[in-house]
């Protein structure tokens, strides 16, 4: 998948839709549904970070809320994060979310201007974190989805090749800058996430010196630091 087409994917499968449903309190709030360390960690980091009125919704997947029918006439597929907007809009995908978020809150720089090379640039990045680091860790840590065969052992190799490559060139891409881009923006929130989800940072880090400084920095930023650790990434 091209990075334009992944692009395309994220931005239109996002699944907006106008739905007033059990979703809705009575405050209308803008609403993040969740769970502890998964991939709302991001979005929750990037709202903290603005200074957003939101509501957190947290699922226990261990009691299957997710699967309750009030959270899939949110999200059918049973998955987080979804953010419900205060006008019943649902956005789903992290990604999708995550540039949303830096949408309606322009002033907070977590995105630059449309029609400029630095935006593009953060399409790129966000489109290549979605289809080869995501990608890669569901590969690696869920290979009983990606195959019938009762061994999965040869999509766990395939997973982590995924991520080899992907972290290679985000650590060439970086080569001692703090950004991916020339300014922070939602694309280093993502990529910290996925970062603390690999499953051997020691060796990652040793091996690819200008990922852990670049992460620090996202952390340095107000907010941020403090969803990751209620999350127990770090």
């Amino acid at each position: 998948m091209s990075a334009q087409l992944a692009l395309d994917f994220v931005r239109h499968s996002a699944q907006t839709s106008r739905r007033k449903s059990l979703s809705q309190s009575e405050d209308d709030s803008m609403k993040l549904y969740g769970t502890t360390g998964a991939g709302s960690v991001a979005p929750q980091a990037a709202l903290t970070h603005i200074g957003a009125d939101f509501e957190l919704k947290m699922l226990d997947f261990k009691k299957e809320e997710h699967l309750a029918p009030e959270f899939l006439a949110i999200n059918p597929r049973g998955q987080i994060p979804a953010l419900v907007l205060d006008d019943g809009t649902v956005i789903t995908e992290s990604a999708a979310v995550l540039l949303h978020i830096a949408d309606m809150h322009a002033d907070s720089g977590l995105i630059a201007a449309p029609g400029t090379t630095t935006r593009a640039q953060t399409y790129r990045w966000m489109a290549f974190l979605a289809t080869n680091v995501y990608e890669g860790m569901l590969r690696y840590m869920y290979p009983e989805h990606y195959t019938t065969e009762e061994k999965h052992d040869g999509v766990v190799a395939s997973g982590e090749q995924v991520l080899s490559r992907a972290f290679a060139i985000l650590n060439d891409t970086l080569d001692g800058r703090p950004e991916l881009v020339e300014n922070f923006s939602v694309a280093d929130i993502y990529m910290a996430m996925l970062f603390y989800w690999h499953h051997d940072l020691p060796a990652l880090t040793a091996e690819l010196p200008h990922l852990q400084p670049a992460v620090d920095n996202t952390l340095s930023k107000p907010g941020i630091s403090d969803v990751f650790s209620q999350n127990g990434l770090i």
